[in-house]
């Protein structure tokens, strides 16, 4: 489906591939969209937060989520999961997008890390202090995808969270005080808050009153990257 379609009909359609546990990413894609814009779901199995599973589900799963989504002719598509485009580096994720755009015939296909490296781009950070529901084993693939865009990452900070659906049920509260608790670089130029299942995106005006610094969380950069599209299609 051509972008410039959206126009003529009148209405933005985003297909939204995301976890199967993620209880978040479309919460805050209702909350946040253009306002003649839609979104529709489709799923990926996925249980538990570890660089196995997760490659099994891009593998195995993702392909038949574009398949259902492909019916629906977005005119974006989004793929909804931070780690699961990091496991093998940038070019994997980038990878992910080339092939969804293909399986899902959608203008264009966004992809969260694609997205958050645009916004850190945009906001001229160079320097950021990273923080996640992960365990190590993802907190260094993020990193690495982070080094690899030219970020220098100062620290990353991991809650250790196995169970995907778990990660959805920590409060913004809980994440405010895990912020608090264990940021430690004052020089860093903005913050990242990775993982589309956690609940950052209603954190973001205390999180930046509180640390001064620009924040930018998984879903803040998908929203807005697939906003900044649709407003230049459809004004």
């Amino acid at each position: 489906m051509k972008l410039e379609d959206a126009k003529k009909e009148g209405r933005f359609r985003i297909g939204l591939i995301v976890p199967s546990s993620n209880t978040t990413m479309e919460v805050d894609f209702y909350n946040h969209l253009e306002e003649k814009s839609s979104v529709h779901i489709a799923r990926m199995y996925l249980d538990t937060t570890t660089k196995e599973a997760e490659e099994i589900m891009v593998r195995e799963s993702a392909p038949a989520a574009a398949d259902m989504i492909r019916t629906l002719y977005p005119h974006v598509t989004v793929f909804g999961c931070t780690s699961g485009g990091s496991i093998f580096g940038m070019d994997y994720d980038r990878k992910i997008a080339g092939d969804l755009t293909k399986m899902t015939g959608a203008g264009r296909t966004v992809t969260v890390l694609g997205a958050v490296t645009e916004q850190l781009q945009h906001i001229g950070a160079k320097r950021i202090a990273v923080f996640t529901p992960y365990i190590d084993e993802l907190n260094r693939t993020i990193q690495s995808c982070m080094e690899e865009e030219g970020f220098e990452v100062l620290s990353i900070q991991g809650m250790g969270i196995t169970v995907n659906f778990d990660i959805g049920v920590v409060s913004p509260e809980e994440i405010l005080a895990f912020a608090r608790e264990r940021f430690k670089d004052p020089e860093a130029d903005a913050l990242f808050f990775s993982c589309t299942n956690m609940r950052a995106l209603d954190t973001v005006p205390i999180l930046e009153k509180e640390f001064g610094k620009p924040i930018v969380t998984s879903n803040q950069a998908a929203v807005e990257t697939v906003n900044r599209i649709y407003r230049s299609v459809m004004n």
